[in-house]
């Protein structure tokens, strides 16, 4: 009789644990919503491990980890976060969001994926710790406060290669990333956090602390190139991918006060909410200084792996 017990058991035991085993998937599989679609313009869809195939994407539908937003020709989404952070999503992008912590007492930690095309992120709440970091095929953009446009990809590294700072270096077409720090400046009048962006690749990290800066990173493996003071032209081309119909999506026209930012072309958005570089034109090559560097300053700012200052790497 006890062997018949033990046998049962045993039987018992096994069907729950393969009971645990099986609900184990469902319920890593549950979706933690980070916020919802603000804006959407044009054909653009979602995918994620749970779809069979992807769903066009409408105003008010809820973001969650793991979403992959894809975009086309001439489409533009904003996806407001449970903070009020938002990423601007332009044409012919892919952008995933990985990983959203959010405490209202605490701060909110944000990690992205910007796989192609073209980003534009806006910090949100003030309070708290809040971190974000957004990872591209060549490195990686670790923002604090402020805003940042990103790009990857062809485009990228035209726009990039256009740059006097930059000129003709080696770069892969599917993997080139250039960031550019869009505000605010000291002076803003936007609300945004005053703060910057950490471009990091091949274990060295370029900082960007003002408004109209810019980075490049030409592809994996290799380290960012900069700080430099973007051109009107570059900044002008860098809108063009965020595209000027992702603007008109807010009514009206254009961007509201709100989040308007400072940049080193006033032209293109029509105000200066930060500071402007040298130059009465926005446009700093490296030839306008003797220190060569495209932001005015002695010393060009990059780190390595440990967090020491190290010389910012030649242009190649």
């Amino acid at each position: 009789m006890r062997r018949v017990y033990q046998e049962k058991t045993t039987l018992v035991t096994a069907c729950l644990l393969a009971s645990t085993i099986a609900a184990a998937p469902a319920a890593a599989q549950e979706r933690v919503e980070v916020g919802s679609a603000a804006s959407v313009a044009g054909d653009v869809t979602l995918d994620n491990d749970q779809l069979r195939r992807p769903v066009d994407v409408e105003r008010g539908r809820r973001i969650a980890w793991g979403d992959l937003i894809r975009t086309k020709k001439n489409s533009q989404m904003q996806i407001l976060l449970l903070d009020r952070s938002n990423f601007g999503i332009g044409q012919r992008s892919r952008v995933r969001i990985d990983r959203y912590v959010y405490n209202p007492n605490e701060g909110r930690s944000l990690i992205g994926s910007l796989i192609k095309g073209a980003l534009r992120f806006f910090s949100g709440s003030e309070e708290g710790e809040n971190t974000a970091e957004v990872s591209t095929p060549a490195g990686r953009i670790g923002i604090r406060g402020t805003a940042v446009d990103m790009l990857v990809g062809e485009k990228a590294e035209d726009i990039a290669e256009d740059e006097d700072f930059v000129g003709s270096v080696r770069s892969d077409d599917d993997e080139a990333t250039f960031v550019v720090l869009r505000g605010p400046g000291p002076g803003a009048l936007s609300g945004l956090t005053p703060g910057l962006a950490e471009v990091t690749g091949a274990d060295v990290t370029v900082i960007l602390d003002e408004p109209g800066l810019a980075a490049y990173i030409p592809r994996k493996g290799a380290a960012p190139i900069g700080p430099f003071r973007i051109s009107n032209s570059g900044l002008a081309r860098v809108q063009d991918q965020i595209s000027p119909r992702w603007a008109r999506s807010f009514g009206d026209g254009g961007i509201p006060d709100e989040v308007l930012i400072g940049t080193a072309a006033a032209g293109i958005l029509g105000v200066l909410l930060g500071t402007r570089g040298d130059g009465d034109d926005g446009d700093q090559t490296s030839s306008d200084n003797s220190n060569n560097t495209a932001t005015g300053r002695s010393d060009r700012t990059c780190e390595d792996a440990n967090g020491n200052r190290i010389p910012c790497p030649p242009i190649r």
